[in-house]
């Protein structure tokens, strides 16, 4: 029996540790590797979600209308929001794919080409999202200012009825309440002047199509500013013929002729 020499075996223990420290480095740059891998094939799918969730978003945008009525397009503009928030997350996605790529040691070329399409595709929807904003935004306006003119013309039917009546009333208390209803109608005659104005306006803001589909539907645009503006003359032509019969009243000696009077001079102040 001869003893092993003590350097051999120091040599063979170092030889070993120095094999033990590569395979740990090999072994840990394998694991970082596939850590890599499963990072980047896990966005892959992210980004083939995304470019599904794209492409059905886009073909939704292109099917949907805008809406019937305010109520239908404000629901519509509430989804539209919503989809503006699925819209960001779909960007982050994307902005992370730059951040996993950039750290990629390997297999960067196809999913970069992937990206870019993707990245394209979001930009079209994005703009198609963008359109579709803003027809819901004149829909909206629309379809306001086809209520605000049907909320007139039906305070305007009211009014001509009040205003028609034959009623002059059968006692003093009567003719007092007739009077005030009478006075109330004429202090909201200015005001919804100003309120056709404003429709005028408000129509000639409006997109043409938007204009053009109000007079096509048949008492719509101008044929009812047309029909506003005659309810708005007959009804001032009639409170000047209630004018006239208040005079007659004064004149046959009224026993409410202060509150008549006053009606008249009311009248007189504001149509003269």
């Amino acid at each position: 029996y001869q003893p092993c020499d003590p350097q051999v075996i120091c040599n063979r223990v170092n030889h070993v540790s120095t094999c033990l420290e590569e395979l740990r480095q090999l072994a840990a740059k394998r694991r970082d590797e596939l850590e890599e891998s499963r990072q980047l094939w896990a966005f892959f799918q992210e980004l083939e979600e995304s470019a599904v969730w794209i492409r059905e978003k886009s073909s939704i945008l292109g099917a949907q209308g805008y809406g019937k009525d305010v109520s239908s397009v404000l629901k519509l503009l509430q989804k539209h929001k919503t989809l503006a928030g699925e819209l960001l997350a779909h960007r982050s996605l994307l902005q992370r794919g730059k951040q996993i790529l950039s750290e990629q040691s390997f297999g960067a070329v196809g999913i970069q080409e992937h990206i870019l399409e993707v990245k394209a595709e979001w930009k079209n929807l994005e703009d198609q999202a963008a359109l579709r904003l803003h027809h819901l935004q004149e829909a909206l306006n629309a379809s306001q200012f086809s209520t605000e003119t049907d909320d007139l013309l039906a305070w305007l039917q009211d009014a001509y009825r009040l205003v028609s009546s034959e009623d002059f009333g059968h006692d003093e208390y009567s003719t007092r309440s007739l009077l005030k209803k009478h006075r109330d109608v004429s202090d909201a005659v200015d005001k919804h002047r100003a309120h056709v104005a404003a429709l005028r306006q408000h129509l000639g803001a409006l997109p043409v199509q938007y204009r053009d589909q109000e007079v096509r539907g048949g008492g719509g645009g101008g044929e009812r500013f047309e029909s506003l503006d005659q309810e708005m003359n007959s009804l001032m032509g009639r409170i000047l013929d209630v004018n006239q019969i208040v005079q007659q009243l004064l004149d046959g000696g009224h026993p409410s002729s202060t509150e008549v009077r006053g009606c008249q001079d009311h009248l007189n102040s504001r149509y003269p």
